[in-house]
């Protein structure tokens, strides 16, 4: 039995309107559990074995499909179109210089059980330790790769919170280091079980550290969404820093147990209350049939410390549409007042946005959806190029504000091959009238396909992007690469790319899910360090995989 946590039996709840609307907001039921016991603690306390939970078998509700309408959003201001850069043939050489590799969580690394896939691999990191979460146990590292917690459950943080948080473990992990306060939140969801679906109540889960170390003590806290539609299960969540506050974004699915996809819950939650362990703390969401079919958004995630070019209109979130564009909107709380705002920062109608038209074709000639092929079987991968991958990394450098993304894309239509990965760099996304200042594919020697990728910028405007990558043709298992660029290099345009990692296994049998998301983050210790965790194989076979952390810098950022 795990020991239940001091000072966290009376959970302290705070909502304005349970599950209601007030105006156009919706504010969530948020739940306080008090403070956890040091994380060394309760993993020494963790049973010996991992909780085999919903994740035991690859999901089918998880994730999608999802539909993409847009009938309550209006677009406010439209950018000239923008004609993607492809860059093929042989690059130069990468000058960014390799650093640490070593094994995450997976079947590769001691004391790890495997409960099922996709990993979900992402990773947050300090300034002395990297914290790797993937379906469903996380490890603390330091920067050699040496660990220092042993694999643990996500729900170990959570033992004393009586409520699913604590009694399930159900994955879906996403985290972040909080470069500004120097804390660490980790965060995943919750929910019950009606046969193998899931069912209310839907919680998301969160753990704020007290200090920069994460084997101390924590803060605890959870949200509860209604299973009422359109609300429902709060699947796919991704998580930003901002300011002033903790900007969230779901996949809704309606009912219980979970059925259709019923929209988009864009959330804010009171950083500052958080951060303090603050039983009042809320979270806010902007009303989910804005977006009523679904669309994937990400909240822009803050790097660096120096504060974004304006604060006033609250957290970014952006998204790909299915008409060919890339579209911002902003989503303003005011916590004392309990209301947000969903506009494009600049007094627009409520649910518009700021439209970036492109040229895309979405990987797997247009689908989004399953068509990597590998050597040896016929099985083939998911590219989910349905939507933008994680993460949107904001940073302002002396008042020139980027944010930079990524999509896999389709590099010859309807021909046979699969994905490449489409990276792009929007400057001045805080303004009303934002650019494509960089938007290109990334198809190097036009070979192989290239996806579930993401990209970050260090403080000197340097890049670097990590990706999954297989060639059937060639025999190349799916196996992890980074590229990257200078800030002085020619624009849309990559240096070669260089190999973490070469699988030897492809994924065989029926299960298509890969990686679902991967972590590109930029060490806060020097602002200059890229760190980056994928999925791979060593053996062919089925809920078998692997993840590899590694890290480059180039040597120009001091």
């Amino acid at each position: 039995m795990r020991k239940l946590l001091t000072g966290a039996t009376a959970a302290l709840t705070f909502s304005a309107v349970l599950f209601g609307q007030q105006g156009s907001t919706i504010v969530l039921p948020m739940t306080f559990h008090g403070t956890s016991d040091s994380l060394f603690n309760l993993i020494l306390q963790q049973p010996m074995t991992v909780t085999l939970d919903y994740q035991a078998s690859e999901m089918v509700q998880k994730h999608g499909p999802l539909a993409d309408v847009e009938t309550d959003a209006v677009a406010s201001y439209s950018a000239p179109l923008s004609i993607e850069a492809v860059q093929q043939g042989t690059p130069a050489a990468l000058t960014a210089v390799a650093g640490a590799n070593f094994e995450g969580p997976g079947t590769g690394l001691s004391g790890f059980t495997l409960t099922g896939a996709p990993p979900d691999t992402t990773m947050a990191v300090g300034p002395n330790h990297i914290i790797a979460w993937v379906n469903s146990q996380f490890v603390i590292f330091d920067k050699a790769g040496n660990v220092l917690a042993a694999p643990a459950n996500g729900s170990t943080l959570f033992a004393s919170a009586g409520n699913s948080c604590a009694t399930t473990n159900r994955g879906d992990p996403i985290l972040q280091y909080d470069r500004l306060a120097n804390r660490w939140i980790l965060s995943q969801f919750a929910f019950g079980l009606i046969g193998n679906s899931p069912a209310a109540p839907y919680l998301q889960c969160f753990a704020v550290s007290q200090t920069n170390n994460p084997l101390g003590a924590w803060y605890l806290y959870s949200v509860t969404f209604s299973s009422t539609a359109p609300s429902g299960l709060n699947d796919y969540g991704k998580l930003g820093v901002w300011p002033d506050a903790y900007y969230t974004s779901y996949n809704m699915f309606q009912g219980s147990p979970a059925g259709a996809g019923s929209g988009a819950a864009l959330c804010a939650s009171d950083r500052t209350k958080m951060l303090a362990g603050d039983p009042t703390a809320t979270t806010l969401c902007a009303p989910i049939t804005f977006y009523a079919g679904g669309a994937s958004f990400l909240p822009a995630d803050m790097d660096g410390t120096t504060l974004p070019t304006d604060q006033s209109q609250g957290g970014m979130f952006i998204r790909q549409s299915t008409v060919a564009a890339l579209r911002i909107l902003k989503l303003k709380p005011n916590f004392g007042t309990s209301t947000v705002t969903i506009t494009d920062g600049f007094g627009g109608a409520a649910g518009s946005f700021i439209n970036l038209p492109i040229t895309l074709n979405r990987a797997c000639n247009g689908s989004g959806g399953t068509c990597v092929a590998q050597p040896g079987t016929t099985n083939t991968l998911d590219t989910l190029g349905d939507r933008l991958m994680y993460r949107a990394a904001y940073r302002n450098r002396a008042g020139i504000d980027s944010l930079v993304v990524n999509i896999s894309a389709d590099p010859d239509g309807a021909g046979a091959r699969s994905a490449v990965v489409r990276w792009f760099e929007i400057r001045s996304p805080l303004t009303q009238t934002p650019s494509l200042y960089q938007n290109a594919n990334w198809d190097p020697g036009a070979a192989g396909d290239r996806w579930m990728g993401s990209i970050a910028m260090d403080k000197n405007g340097n890049m670097l992007l990590g990706y999954s990558v297989a060639n059937a043709t060639t025999g190349l298992k799916p196996s992890l690469r980074v590229a990257g660029r200078l800030r002085t290099d020619i624009r849309n345009r990559l240096q070669g790319e260089t190999t973490i990692i070469t699988g030897t296994g492809s994924q065989t049998g029926t299960l298509t899910r890969w990686g679902d998301y991967t972590t590109m983050q930029v060490d806060p210790a020097n602002d200059c360090t890229f760190w980056y965790i994928g999925q791979y194989l060593s053996a062919d076979g089925t809920f078998n995989w692997r993840t590899r952390i590694a890290s480059y810098k180039f040597p120009s950022c001091n």
